[in-house]
């Protein structure tokens, strides 16, 4: 079965890509936004460096869609007037969606390539991904099914829940990805492994390091880290994952070479599934070793 696997994308799709291009040389982490989009220079948030959006520590507000919309339009417009920093950049880290729609930007700004093309290139050919693709999806036969309770009023099979990616066609950077267990068992492995074939060893290794120790969330490029009681409370702290709105998890740790991955459409019914106290002592088993 494939899912929609919501921001999921971040750290699969989006940040993968942006590491592999820093270790091809297309770019550095130390890039500012205005280096792969020209159109930012003279704006502010032209100024944010890459590393911040992979660490959420750009300034960027979370993204909201509390007004109304009803085209990929509106939601557009409603990027460009949300698209402001309200701290400075380094300061601190609040988690926005903002700072993957940008970093997207700026990997199709610096290689002339969509996030699509790139994903197969750095990602999904490399892994061994034989399904995953960015949405949306033609072939809906397969896809499990999500339903936009807030907006669209209707079941979604195919089409990218996330408001933004589906306005820029599953190419936002945010969310599109659409997946299965195995190609993110794949994924994850191959991550696990650090031979190469996703990224070098020591990029691998630096994962696991906290880039932004001086603020409130440990975070890596891209991925969130354990702390002692997240994703479960025995779950190392070099591991390294992210959820996804839609009901989604995955989970990388490198003490233990395991990998934990949970994929929902939670967001069917609307109704309070008890995903997260179901993900929490899921986590814990497989931290465990309970896999009956």
């Amino acid at each position: 079965t494939i899912f929609d696997g919501a921001s999921l994308t971040k750290p699969v799709v989006t940040a993968t890509t942006a590491l592999s291009l820093v270790e091809s040389g297309v770019i550095t982490l130390s890039d500012e936004l205005r280096r792969h989009v020209p159109s930012l220079d003279g704006y502010r948030r032209g100024d944010v460096r890459l590393l911040e959006l992979l660490t959420h520590s750009s300034g960027f507000q979370p993204y909201s869609f509390a007004e109304s919309w009803e085209s990929p339009n509106d939601v557009l417009a409603g990027l460009r007037n949300r698209s402001i920093l309200e701290a400075e950049p380094g300061s601190r880290n609040e988690y926005s969606c903002l700072n993957f729609v940008h970093l997207a930007e700026a990997l199709r700004g610096a290689t002339d390539r969509s996030l699509g093309e790139l994903a197969e290139r750095h990602v999904f050919g490399p892994a061994g991904m034989e399904t995953s693709r960015l949405g949306p999806l033609e072939d809906v036969s397969n896809v499990a099914a999500t339903y936009d309770h807030e907006y669209r009023d209707r079941i979604l099979r195919g089409a990218v829940h996330d408001p933004l990616g589906w306005a820029m066609n599953g190419q936002s950077g945010n969310a599109g990805l659409f997946t299965t267990v195995d190609d993110l068992a794949a994924f994850a492995r191959a991550y696990l492994a650090a031979d190469g074939t996703l990224l070098s060893p020591g990029t691998v290794e630096r994962l696991q390091d906290d880039w932004v120790p001086d603020l409130d969330t440990r975070h890596s490029l891209g991925w969130r880290l354990a702390d002692g009681t997240y994703p479960a409370p025995n779950w190392s702290r070099v591991g390294l994952g992210h959820t996804g709105y839609t009901g989604t998890s995955l989970w990388l740790d490198h003490a233990r070479d395991r990998f934990a991955v949970l994929l929902t459409n939670q967001v069917y019914d609307g109704k309070d599934t008890g995903l997260i106290r179901f993900r929490e002592r899921f986590h814990a088993m497989v931290a465990a070793g309970r896999f009956d």
